[in-house]
Formats: C-alpha cells, sequence, structure tokens
C-alpha cells in the first residue's frame, strides 16, 4: 500500500522522486525501488517524509496510508513554533510553550475541581473548559514539535561534518 501511495504522490506532482530522496538521504535508485513495491522505506524515512514534505496533500496521503483500516483519526494543526516572536525557533519557544501548556492545564484543572464540588456546569462554562484543554494540547504539541525540530537539526550537522 505504500508503494502505491508514494507512487500517487509522484504521479499527482505533490512531490517528485528526486525530492524523496533527498528529504530521506537516500539514492533515487531507491525511491525508485519504493514506488515499484520492490522494497520498502524504513520508519525514519516514513516519518521524515511526513514531516518534511513540503506539499501537505502529500502529507496527509503518507499518513492516511497508515491510518487505513485501524481506529486511529489524523488531524493536522497548523502551529506557529515561534512561541515568543523573536524571528528563531529555539529552545525559549520549547519552554514558552511548556509554560503556556502548564498554566492552561492548571486554570482549567482547577475549574474542573470547582465544578465537582457540587456546582453544575452550563454549556457554555463545559465548551469553554473544552477549548481550555484544547489549548494547552496545541501548546504541548508546540513544544514537542520544537524538540523534534531541534533534535533533526543536530543530526543533519552532525551528518554534514561526517561526509
Amino acid at each position: 500500500m505504500l508503494a502505491k501511495t508514494l507512487k500517487r504522490i509522484v504521479d499527482k506532482n505533490f512531490t517528485s522522486a528526486k525530492e524523496i530522496s533527498e528529504l530521506t538521504g537516500v539514492s533515487q535508485s531507491t525511491v525508485y525501488r519504493w514506488i515499484a513495491g520492490q522494497s520498502q522505506p524504513d520508519f525514519d524515512s516514513v516519518r521524515l517524509l511526513v514531516r518534511l514534505l513540503p506539499d501537505a496533500r502529500a502529507q496527509k496521503e503518507l499518513i492516511l496510508t497508515f491510518a487505513a483500516g485501524t481506529d486511529w483519526h489524523v488531524t493536522r494543526m497548523e502551529l506557529e513554533l515561534d512561541v515568543n516572536s523573536d524571528g528563531k525557533i529555539d529552545a525559549e519557544d520549547a519552554l514558552d510553550a511548556s509554560c503556556l501548556a502548564l498554566k492552561t492545564s492548571s486554570d482549567t484543572l482547577l475549574s474542573i475541581r470547582e465544578a465537582s464540588k457540587g456546582k453544575i456546569l452550563s454549556s457554555d462554562e463545559t465548551l469553554e473548559l473544552i477549548a481550555a484543554l484544547n489549548h494547552t494540547v496545541r501548546h504541548c504539541t508546540i513544544t514537542q514539535r520544537i524538540l523534534v525540530d531541534m533534535s533533526e537539526q543536530r543530526k543533519k550537522r552532525k551528518l554534514k561534518l561526517v561526509k
């Protein structure tokens, strides 16, 4: 199924074998073998494609291939990773996003505690708590994404030094 998906995203011009090769660090002939179903990419190669392909449609096709036939539901979030708006994405942004997540979590949990003391929440109050929890998840996701990006950047630098 992965071979068909790779072929489809190349045929639809969402990406090219050359771009897949560059993003995953394998030769174009290896990519053509993947497309032909003669071999399979390893997990890290697929992960890199899902994260780094510039076309969101190509990313979506790959993710849906893996989610097909499972109970998994996939959503895509547009994330602004420069949390502190200083023009760079770094550990400070990860810390700021984490702090925002903790604050929102704390406020939300305190509201839930108050509600559990016998106060019945209105529909609007319940929706506000759900929105706050979604806000928390978003900031946790931003933190995770920044840390993954930082790790991948270090790996790329090491690869350049070795070559």
